[in-house]
């Protein structure tokens, strides 16, 4: 071999552990941003998934709650018409037995 072949040879070497180093470095860096990456994204859409699925259940529970308290109302009402009839009936049989 030449002297420049073994020269390169040498210098290829000495420089060898420090472009591993650097391989390995930049793979682990690839590999932690590969998994953030994917951990973002399944994060994105479970998040999406779960606003809509609470949008609408807040949605339902809203309409649920008003038709409750629009029974409410109309049982009200007619528990209060039904008391009324009751106290004017009662109020005519009491007029009629003096």
């Amino acid at each position: 071999m030449s002297q420049e072949k073994i020269d390169a040879y040498k210098k290829e070497k000495s420089e060898r552990k420090e472009k591993i180093a650097k391989q390995k470095k930049r793979n682990k860096i690839l590999k932690i941003s590969g998994v953030v990456v994917a951990v973002a994204i399944v994060a994105t859409i479970v998040g999406s998934i779960v606003w809509n699925n609470v949008k609408s259940s807040s949605a339902a529970e809203a309409e649920a709650a008003t038709e409750v308290s629009t029974e409410l109302n109309e049982e009200a009402t007619d528990s209060t018409e039904a008391a009324e009839a009751t106290e004017s009936t009662e109020a005519a049989s009491e007029t009629s037995a003096e």
